[in-house]
């Protein structure tokens, strides 16, 4: 089976107008590798549903439930700290280049997404186990909250979505890194130079 490179001109994009960048697909038989548009449109509505989600629960169920208006806003262990709205926008953050990247096809903006993917991913694992240990530890459990509360049912959806948003980031980073790491031009490289860049100021 065949390899061939198809190139590419950025023509939405507006950076470096002067300087037209080649980025080149990998395609198999001629097939043309479908770019991460879809994957960042689910991204962003599952970020959307997520940071929606750690709203509720963060401010609008206790400002709704609170009767003397004390403890309108909670960033506590009840709610993992803001959880449910850190993972959210991030999420939308890394849809939203997913749909760049998608267009543009330059090698900065698809290193900018797979950079930002593989970020997500990191943080999406920690907080995935973070909410874990905070129900073990009983902190996001049922009895933690007061009586006829709706906050435990709403943060078990958080705690749900959180996983999907960690199982799209995993697809992307898999989906990609042969594109993005294996292909023309190499993300490691990349990363040597920037580094080196940064470390000599060259």
């Amino acid at each position: 089976m065949s390899l061939q490179y198809e190139p590419v001109i950025d023509e939405l994009s507006d950076e470096y107008p002067d300087r037209p960048e080649l980025y080149f697909m990998r395609s198999s038989h001629r097939r043309e590798r479908r770019w991460p548009r879809v994957i960042g449109i689910v991204q962003i509505i599952v970020g959307v549903l997520i940071a929606f989600l750690g709203a509720l629960e963060c401010f609008i169920i206790p400002m709704a439930e609170s009767k003397d208006y004390k403890h309108d806003i909670r960033f506590d262990q009840s709610t993992c700290y803001g959880a449910g709205l850190i993972a959210g926008f991030v999420m939308v953050l890394t849809g939203s280049t997913a749909i760049r990247a998608s267009l543009s096809k330059r090698k900065t903006t698809v290193y900018r997404f797979y950079n930002l993917t593989l970020f997500t991913l990191l943080l999406y694992i920690g907080m995935t186990v973070f909410l874990i240990v905070a129900y073990a530890n009983g902190w996001t459990n049922k009895k933690a909250y007061p009586e006829g509360s709706h906050m435990h049912q709403v943060h078990m959806f958080v705690t749900i979505f959180t996983v999907l948003g960690l199982l799209f980031a995993l697809t992307a980073v898999v989906l990609y890194y042969d594109v993005v790491c294996c292909g023309e031009n190499k993300l490691w490289e990349w990363w040597a130079t920037s580094l080196c860049s940064a470390c000599y100021g060259k």
